[in-house]
């Protein structure tokens, strides 16, 4: 072979063709293109009671698909400080904010059911397109209390509460007396028929006797005005109660006067019977 025919074939054998590309520098392009970085966003779904505040670290669960097609946790990809987030879509029923990665989600007043919100995050510096994911929230109502008011305890009157009877209770007139409470009238705190033993409505007037055992167990003397009784030979009078007295034309009876006695006196201020 000649000396300009080995050149030839050597230049030949050099421009062989391939399969391989050149890039614009003239260097050879590797044999497979690469896929783009993309975000893979994960919704979310939570609940809370109503009248409170729900914060949400929405990108917990969210990925990113790398280069070669695998998948990593976005935080494990990105610090928090690379991304941004902000809300896409509000809320119908209430409000949202971001403060770093986390979403804080609030009900308007009175409002239970179910709502929703969009989030987007971007990757900052890079191409990487922005993605968004959609929080659902349902909000449950308060527990209505079932349990009475304490409150409508006091205003309201339960069967044998104290509105049921009367605010107070006297034994006999001397009770009554003694509490200040005499004469007591009908619808008076206390007033009872056994404090009235005439019926006129009023009880324990000042001339009227109490109810005490000795009185009550007398009282059936006043109908036949028998209650005076002479003892045998002195010709003294003495009188069981008031009434006795009254029937006998002697109230009021004063101390030294015939049947005067200190059970009738019953204010002890020597005149009985008033």
């Amino acid at each position: 072979m000649s000396a300009g025919a080995g050149v030839l074939a050597l230049a030949l054998t050099g421009c062989g063709a391939d399969d391989g590309t050149t890039d614009d520098q003239g260097g050879k392009a590797g044999s497979s293109a690469s896929v783009d970085r993309a975000l893979a966003l994960t919704d979310d779904e939570q609940s809370m009671d109503a009248g409170n505040s729900l914060d949400v670290d929405v990108l917990d669960n969210d990925s990113v698909t790398l280069e070669n097609g695998d998948r990593a946790a976005l935080l494990h990809t990105y610090d928090p400080a690379e991304l941004t987030v902000r809300i896409d879509t509000e809320p119908e029923n209430g409000s949202a904010s971001v403060s770093g990665t986390t979403v804080t989600y609030t009900a308007r007043d009175g409002y239970a059911g179910e709502d929703s919100l969009t989030y987007e995050v971007l990757v900052k510096g890079t191409e990487v397109p922005a993605a968004t994911a959609v929080v659902r929230i349902t909000v449950t109502a308060a527990a209505s209390d079932t349990s009475p008011n304490p409150a409508s305890n006091v205003s309201g009157s339960a069967p044998g509460s104290a509105d049921s009877a009367p605010a107070a209770y006297y034994e006999n007139c001397d009770a009554a007396r003694a509490a200040g409470a005499a004469p007591v009238e009908e619808g008076d705190p206390g007033y009872a028929p056994h404090l009235d033993r005439d019926g006129d409505g009023v009880g324990c007037e000042p001339w009227g006797e109490s109810s005490s055992s000795a009185d009550s167990a007398d009282s059936s003397d006043s109908s036949d005005g028998s209650g005076a009784s002479g003892s045998g030979g002195g010709g003294s009078v003495s009188y069981a109660n008031c009434t006795a007295v009254r029937n006998a034309g002697a109230a009021p009876i004063r101390t030294g006067d015939p049947g005067y006695g200190r059970h009738l006196d019953r204010d002890g201020d020597g005149v009985g019977c008033e």
